[in-house]
């Protein structure tokens, strides 16, 4: 294993390398070929003290634990190509996350992921009162998975009503400007609203219209898979509420939803964990 003075000097090492990197069009001579080649040295050098640090994934240690094999790069070729240069930033890519997963999984070196680890007992919901008099209901949740993870139960509508107490799916064109109803339900009762969709596969997909059971409000709800440290996924539901109802006052209305969606955002997160 790395002694710690080596081990901090190559978290050093690779953090400042990597961020003098970044990916060039139309660099393709032999030392910027090195230079990466030299990056993807350092990162698996370090992935593999973390492997040995932490007993994770040792078998995929050259050389074993304690004392794994120290990595170095291969030369470089004498006229490398664009692809070259493509396939080192992919691999440069990859082990940067993978580091990223380590370095949040056990609490190290945090101060490099960038946007920093999420706090897995984060959940929010709450209104807040917006500039233009608007409400905007927001809720998020840690989920234990990766986006697409996510993505791919959120997006699981024909399964849905087994877990969701509320959202029961969205059927139609699931696409980004496509008609489509979202069934609620609500008091034992369904109920069906169409909407044009705003769709970002893999990211979130939304709705703006005026409320048919309160004519005066008009709704931008979202439902959004945010970021990833790598490890776990931060998943956002908000709810913007702009103009009035005197029969369903704005302010109650928030006031439900935040409930409402605080409760799905949950389930969504039981669902997910529970799959995956």
């Amino acid at each position: 294993m790395l002694k710690p003075q080596s081990f901090k000097a190559l978290v050093l090492v690779v953090a400042v390398v990597a961020a003098l990197l970044s990916p060039a069009a139309s660099a393709q001579t032999r030392s910027d070929v090195e230079a990466r080649d030299q990056l993807i040295a350092d990162q698996g050098n370090l992935l593999n003290a973390y492997r040995c640090l932490f007993a994770m994934d040792t078998a995929q240690v050259p050389g074993g634990c304690p004392s794994p094999d120290v990595i170095l790069p291969d030369p470089a070729p004498e006229d490398p190509t664009q692809q070259d240069i493509d396939e080192r930033e992919g691999l440069i890519q990859s082990q940067e996350t993978m580091l990223n997963v380590y370095r949040c999984r056990f609490d190290v070196d945090m101060q490099l992921v960038p946007g920093g680890c999420l706090d897995r007992e984060r959940a929010t919901a709450e209104v807040r009162p917006q500039d233009d008099g608007s409400l905007l209901v927001y809720s998020d949740i840690v989920i234990e998975a990766t986006p697409e993870q996510v993505w791919e139960v959120l997006t699981d509508f024909e399964a849905m009503p087994d877990w969701s107490s509320s959202l029961q799916g969205v059927v139609g064109d699931l696409s980004d400007g496509g008609q489509a109803t979202a069934i609620f339900l609500s008091e034992g009762e369904l109920s069906e609203f169409p909407h044009i969709l705003t769709w970002e596969e893999g990211r979130s997909f939304s709705w703006s219209d005026e409320l048919l059971f309160a004519p005066g409000i008009v709704d931008h709800h979202q439902y959004i898979v945010d970021r990833t440290d790598g490890v776990a996924t931060l998943f956002v539901q908000t709810d913007q509420l702009t103009g009035d109802n005197a029969t369903f006052p704005a302010g109650v209305l928030a006031g439900f939803l935040q409930g409402l969606y605080a409760q799905f955002n949950q389930e969504l997160k039981a669902e997910v964990e529970r799959r995956f």
